[in-house]
């Protein structure tokens, strides 16, 4: 199928989050030795600059060669990210220094938008925006304007043990409606098993749900920012998660321990649902099991086809960079070129945001421990019916840790995932009206 029909526009854009694009043709002005149109908001430097990149992608240092070879005019420096890399990044840019690119999390971009910290490169990025799904691109843009190229997404699915399904005579669920009846079959069948584990502190997994439904955290309205934290959609996903809890259908352990993989190990757990990158993580650590997962597209509301994503990450151009026509270019080619997509995925370990990416050999390769199955046709698809509603506010991080916070005072019974959602909602509110900034709820 075409990937252009494939990965068509959702069916529920955000006109505040949508790019105006700029029209230039700004790949085709960087080849080395050729001429070619130059991007609108000036041309790129003679006699040679330096771009100094920080990223953490693995295999970068080799994509970064071959630009070089390339483009001898534009070369990059490239610095592998360690550590509290992020933070210094920061610090430098507050006190006008820094890197001129850098890879920043989809999360991180709104409070870098607001702290003067990147640059709006509307004018330079082109028609690149056709190579990516809308979703990606939706996040790389605050309120109308480009700020970044995305780089990786995180679309969700269902890791599931066929043989425990297969044993119990259950069918893998595909409404949540037939999540909740499978949860009580499973335990039913064997008390020892849970259909899932709910950790309060992975806040991936609360938003991969929040975005299916369609709904986000953050919107502008009337040039104030909009908090939705305990919108109507996510109150009746607490209320589904509050089932599960009441009804001792899962297991709570904190994601990432030994409990959890012990948990995972012993097949008491059935199912994880989440983002495309962790099917790696569950091999490595339940490697026993191989053969005995698969993979299935995330539950959805009965009458929808939607999937979620958790987030992904953008390279943007930082305040102190003298050159952002020229690292836009680069940025460009090195997350949307048909060149670099197979090292992204191979090297990487990405799930590229490209619609050339999404449909490449490299990507869509037989996993031996899902049984031989191509695992990434399901994120594939989830990625193409991924709304594009999720938008980033500038205190993302505060939200997401009052409502992790909140949530691990739901697993001890002190309250309900509703009454989580209603501080988490105060709690964000404030922290913006704190800031000083205008805030519609």
């Amino acid at each position: 199928m075409d990937a252009t029909k494939r990965f068509r526009r959702s069916r529920r854009a955000v006109a505040l989050v949508a790019l105006s694009a700029a029209s230039a043709g700004l790949l085709a002005s960087c080849s080395s030795g050729e001429d070619g149109p130059e991007p609108e908001g000036g041309e790129l430097p003679e006699g040679g600059v330096t771009l100094d990149f920080w990223g953490w992608v693995p295999g970068l240092e080799d994509l970064v060669a071959q630009w070089n070879d390339d483009n001898p005019d534009v070369q990059v420096a490239f610095h592998r990210m360690t550590g509290d890399d992020g933070q210094k990044v920061e610090a430098a840019v507050d006190a006008g220094s820094g890197p001129d690119v850098v890879q920043l999390s989809s999360h991180d971009l709104p409070n870098y938008v607001i702290g003067g910290r990147v640059q709006d490169i509307t004018d330079y990025v082109g028609d690149v925006e056709e190579k990516f799904t809308p979703a990606s691109w939706a996040q790389a843009t605050v309120d109308g304007r480009v700020y970044g190229i995305p780089q990786g997404i995180g679309p969700s699915g269902t890791m599931y043990r066929e043989d425990i399904f297969e044993d119990n005579g259950i069918e893998v669920p595909a409404t949540w409606d037939e999540y909740l009846d499978a949860a009580r079959a499973l335990k039913a069948a064997d008390p020892d098993v849970r259909i899932a584990n709910i950790a309060s502190s992975e806040i991936g997994q609360w938003v991969q749900e929040v975005s299916q439904a369609g709904s986000t955290w953050f919107d502008i309205e009337d040039d104030a920012w909009k908090v939705s934290v305990n919108a109507p959609e996510s109150i009746e996903i607490a209320e589904r998660w509050q089932t599960l809890l009441d009804e001792d259908l899962v297991t709570t352990e904190q994601m990432w321990t030994p409990e959890y993989w012990a948990l995972l190990n012993k097949g008491e757990i059935a199912t994880v649902s989440y983002a495309a990158w962790f099917p790696l993580s569950l091999a490595e650590n339940v490697s026993d099991q191989a053969g005995l997962w698969r993979v299935a597209p995330m539950p959805k509301p009965a009458g929808s086809d939607a999937q979620g994503d958790s987030g992904g990450a953008a390279n943007v151009v930082l305040t102190g960079a003298e050159h952002p026509e020229a690292a836009t270019a680069f940025i460009s080619w090195l997350n949307g070129s048909d060149e670099t997509q197979d090292a992204l995925i191979t090297e990487g370990g990405l799930f590229v945001s490209t619609l050339t990416g999404l449909d490449s050999d490299a990507l869509m390769q037989e996993q031996e421990f899902y049984g031989g199955q191509v695992i990434n046709e399901v994120f594939a698809d989830a990625a193409a019916n991924t709304p594009d509603s999720w938008v980033e506010g500038p205190n993302y991080s505060t939200a997401s840790t009052a409502v992790t916070d909140e949530f691990a005072k739901v697993v001890t019974g002190k309250q309900t995932f509703a009454e989580a959602l209603d501080k988490a909602q105060a709690k964000t509110v404030a922290d913006l009206e704190s800031r000083g900034l205008d805030v519609s709820e």
